[in-house]
């Protein structure tokens, strides 16, 4: 069970079928930015794109396969709601477990206030549906910035990299972090949060291992669409799209989760895995017959997941 997946914005084309998402994704006509100048590198192409994206794809990868350590702290979180008549799939499940493995990730401690910014973060995206920015989304991702920018990171971690690379900018080594650090979180969260529902209610069975977990991926897609705009006409296997045209790439019409071409997303593999980890130790620490009730979605057109749904273990 998934909240309807509706586009509610006018303005934009919207592809659906997998070989026009396919395209369209890998075409270099269709930018990443809205127009506004940014130094994120969600919103780059070329050059930038590629160094920034390069980078960040090195410090993820001394995560695969997912630290022993990584894994420990996955388990002790799930299994420390071992005794609880009632577990929130998202405050005290998919929340915590995505804070401690983009906590290991960047190298630093995640306090509930610094999660919450990160969640707010996600309404920088409004600048794609109405051209304003969103104050609030832009004042927490300011507030990360300095957080990030006055934290003392574990020595190796992705945080430290990222300082010592000496390949960003001052503005591109204030942005990277905090971009970093949210897509990590929040992806994660909301893939853990749909998971678990799928668990709970049955629908997940198995020995829950990587394969499955992706294939869960596939069928609940937790980003639901990439945004793009034409600067030129194009064809996508078979639709026009005109030059200043907004396009919208459902990845959960194409069963596409992670996306393709140049702004796939690099984390998939540690995703998949952390996925599996704590999937296993919820399925344990629910039993067999568990109880779903005040199942909540969030509202958000992007980024698909659930606010609530609380559970009694059987």
């Amino acid at each position: 069970m998934t909240s309807e997946d509706v586009f509610p914005y006018d303005g934009f084309t919207v592809l659906r079928d997998r070989p026009a998402c396919a395209a369209a994704l890998r075409h270099p006509a269709l930018k990443s930015s809205p127009g506004a100048d940014s130094t994120s590198v969600l919103f780059l192409d070329g050059d930038d794109h590629q160094r920034i994206r390069g980078l960040l794809r090195s410090i993820i990868a001394a995560c695969e396969p997912l630290p022993a350590h990584v894994r420990d702290t996955i388990e002790r979180t799930v299994f420390a709601l071992r005794g609880r008549t009632s577990i929130d799939l998202v405050a005290d499940f998919a929340r915590p477990v995505a804070a401690a493995v983009t906590g290991a990730l960047l190298g630093v401690q995640l306090d509930s206030e610094f999660l919450d910014h990160l969640e707010a973060t996600a309404g920088n995206l409004e600048i794609w549906f109405d051209g304003r920015v969103d104050k609030r989304a832009q004042t927490a991702g300011l507030r990360l910035a300095l957080a990030l920018n006055r934290a003392t990171p574990a020595p190796g971690s992705g945080l430290a990299a990222l300082r010592e690379a000496g390949t960003l900018s001052a503005d591109e080594l204030l942005v990277t972090p905090v971009v970093l650090a949210h897509a990590a979180y929040e992806n994660s969260m909301n893939f853990l949060g749909l998971a678990a529902l799928e668990v709970v209610q049955g629908r997940a069975a198995g020995d829950l291992d990587e394969a499955a977990v992706r294939a869960l991926a596939v069928d609940l897609a937790p980003a639901r669409y990439v945004l793009r705009q034409a600067d030129e006409d194009v064809e996508l296997a078979g639709t026009s799209v005109t030059a200043g045209t907004r396009v919208a790439i459902s990845l959960a019409s194409a069963g596409l989760p992670f996306g393709m071409g140049r702004h796939a997303c690099p984390g998939s593999v540690v995703a998949v895995a952390e996925a599996a980890v704590a999937l296993r130790a919820l399925a344990v620490v629910v039993g067999g017959t568990p109880t779903v009730t005040d199942i909540r979605w969030k509202p958000h057109p992007v980024f698909h997941g659930l606010a609530a749904a609380t559970v009694r273990p059987s």
